[in-house]
């Protein structure tokens, strides 16, 4: 309820009854009986919205923007809230909207609004255009969304993860679960094509940690990627020395000119090899059985097969750790980040690659930016980073975008696994050439190269 006494307190007595028998009950200027001391120009853009509510959104009262509202503990368990986007006075409104699809229990009572003793509005010309924007969006989830969803008002109640950054429960939907109807450990290599499906994508509302909800817990995750095989990987090789060695030379100067060096998902050994020929002691940490095999037969490196908390203690500890593009399949980064601390000489250097969503590309492809995908956990901005570093006593001291070179075959298989209309022809075309092996490096910016150092005041 208003502060001002623009909603009079002599009306909760009304309210407390009728939420004997409703979910929700809202204080209405526009229900027979109702007042309003608002002016003709405030009152007609008023009415307006909430005729516009009524009648697009399928909302069953008279009124839709006033915050002079109750409702049930047992309605705020049920509504799916973390789905709200608006904010402002356009809150007040989708907010109702979710309320309807929770319950059909609403009600509403006339009150008199009495306009504000002192100060001026609130309202300015930008909130009247979102609230416009917010209809219109609203009004195609009614017609083309909720009509394809189930709702079962007897559903259990799920209970929100908490952020592994901050701890905190509270959380905005950015995007719906995508799920895949079968699912094996093949969506969890590294060549993946598996976009697009995912759990709920979340964004902390206190920190901006924006999270994938997966529907597995540590072990079955660590079980798929204890079983992935990628053959896809090994085609494209030479691509992926080029890329381990471009951006080791980026790094090169930020690191100690030698010593030990710990590469945390080594994956098949390339980026071991790379360090290796820039003169490091290396070791690889790789859960992949197939992957960790193949670097210590083939590449000729040591890998300890199992991930970081396994490795032994006599190993370390490391001037050097890397990381490329790990951290967002981690079921929990903090601890990793850690252990990883623990490793680390005092003054030791972290560098590892991440996907960046504070950048320009997944904010114009929303929903269809190609790094949301099962294996995929989370989704920094560098705030978050920030936060998340510092918990763990590690310090970041630089970072910039993270190139991939890739064959213009493989560039072309992607863009066939999301679903671009044309590249498997062209693809298929470039593969019969001498052009499949022309190389391009590509970057957008939202995979981001970090460089830390270790504190010791953890």
């Amino acid at each position: 309820m208003d502060a001002d006494f623009s909603h009079n307190p002599k009306y909760l007595t009304i309210m407390k009854q009728l939420l004997e028998d409703n979910d929700f009950v809202i204080g209405s200027r526009y229900a027979k009986g109702g007042r309003c001391d608002y002016g003709l120009v405030r009152t007609l853009i008023s009415r307006t919205a909430n005729m516009l509510a009524r009648y697009l959104l399928g909302i069953p009262t008279h009124e839709a923007t006033t915050s002079y509202r109750g409702f049930s503990v047992d309605l705020l368990r049920q509504m799916a809230l973390n789905t709200i986007w608006s904010d402002g006075y356009s809150f007040f409104m989708e907010s109702i909207f979710v309320v309807r699809l929770a319950t059909r229990k609403l009600a509403e009572f006339p009150i008199h609004f009495e306009d504000r003793r002192a100060g001026t509005s609130k309202i300015s010309k930008r909130e009247i255009i979102k609230a416009i924007y917010n209809i219109a969006r609203l009004f195609y989830r009614r017609l083309f969304v909720i009509p394809f969803v189930v709702y079962d008002p007897n559903r259990p109640i799920e209970k929100d993860q908490a952020c592994e950054n901050c701890n905190s429960l509270f959380h905005m939907e950015m995007f719906p679960a995508k799920y895949a109807e079968n699912e094996d450990a093949s969506i969890y290599q590294c060549t993946s094509s598996g976009h697009r499906t995912h759990g709920r994508i979340l964004k902390c509302l206190h920190c901006g940690l924006v999270f994938n909800e997966t529907r597995h817990d540590a072990k079955k995750l660590l079980d798929f990627y204890s079983n992935v095989e990628d053959p896809t990987y090994l085609k494209n090789i030479d691509s992926r020395f080029k890329t381990f060695r471009y951006n080791f030379a980026k790094i090169k100067p930020r690191l100690p000119a030698s010593g030990k060096l710990l590469d945390i998902g080594s994956y098949c050994g390339i980026s071991l090899k790379v360090a290796h020929e820039n003169g490091y002691e290396t070791l690889g940490v790789e859960p992949s059985k197939w992957a960790a095999g193949y670097s210590e037969e083939v590449m000729q490196e040591r890998v300890f097969q199992g991930v970081l908390r396994d490795l032994p203690a006599e190993e370390g500890p490391f001037d050097v750790i890397t990381m490329w593009d790990v951290m967002e399949h981690l079921p929990h980064p903090v601890e990793e980040m850690k252990r990883i601390h623990s490793r680390l000489k005092p003054g030791g250097v972290f560098a590892f690659s991440t996907l960046f969503i504070d950048n320009w590309y997944p904010k114009i492809m929303k929903e269809r930016w190609p790094w949301y995908m099962d294996m995929h956990l989370f989704y920094f901005t560098l705030d978050a980073m920030n936060q998340l570093l510092t918990k763990a006593g590690l310090q970041l001291v630089h970072h910039q975008k993270y190139t991939h070179v890739i064959t213009l075959e493989y560039f072309f298989f992607k863009l066939d696994a999301l679903g671009v209309f044309g590249a498997k022809f062209l693809g298929d075309a470039i593969g019969k050439t001498s052009l499949r092996n022309f190389m391009i490096p590509f970057s957008f910016g939202d995979i981001q190269l970090f460089i830390c150092k270790r504190l010791d005041n953890l």
